[in-house]
């Protein structure tokens, strides 16, 4: 009953998502971890943080940023799991369809996890390392990730995405009805919280 009561699961997004910021400088790199963007199949089927993606295109188109680094996307363990969906070739063709150029998207597609995500976008902007890098991954995965980044050596500024909590009251349904949806919310964000203590402790971040 607890774990589907929507106002208390919001509660625990609030506490938890890192919140919402507004940009006070323009940034020369902004980097987007992949993860759950697009689907797979034919054609461009986006995914449910899609969000990762629809908020660097804008700031893009703001000149808040001046290129994008989309990583990650790779989740296949041989012989275990099999992933087709080429996230982040699929980003960047939808990315470029929109207006932003080819020329100012560059693709890491080898990380697995958010771990290699800093680690090989690294390798990719060691000239760049002094300077402050925009970072946008969804709300609930932001404390693992900019940890992850700051454990490596970059100076991030992050701009959370795919933002789950709700800041307006709640309504009767939220109060007392229980939901299922909220028991998969709170799985989630449970999920991601153990994921965070984890990396801590093998020293990720």
């Amino acid at each position: 009953m607890l774990f589907s009561n929507g106002w208390f699961v919001n509660q625990c997004y609030l506490a938890y998502e890192s919140p919402q910021t507004s940009l006070k400088q323009s940034y020369q790199w902004c980097i987007i971890l992949g993860g759950g963007m697009m689907r797979s199949g034919e054609g461009y089927r986006t995914g449910e943080t899609a969000d990762r993606f629809v908020q660097p295109l804008l700031l893009y188109k703001k000149g808040l940023v001046k290129k994008l680094i989309i990583t990650g996307g790779n989740v296949n363990i041989k012989g275990l799991k099999i992933d087709d969906t080429q996230e982040s070739k699929k980003v960047k063709e939808v990315l470029i369809k929109m207006g932003v150029a080819e020329k100012d998207i560059y693709v890491e597609g080898e990380a697995r996890n958010t771990h290699e995500n800093a680690v090989f976008t690294k390798q990719m902007l060691k000239p760049f390392l002094a300077e402050k890098i925009l970072l946008v991954t969804s709300a609930m995965h932001m404390p693992r990730a900019k940890a992850c980044y700051l454990k490596e050596g970059f100076l991030v500024d992050d701009f959370p995405a795919d933002i789950k909590k709700k800041d307006t009251p709640s309504g009767i349904l939220d109060l007392f009805i229980p939901q299922e949806r909220n028991l998969t919310k709170f799985a989630e964000l449970i999920r991601e919280i153990a994921g965070y203590v984890i990396y801590k402790l093998v020293g990720f971040a």
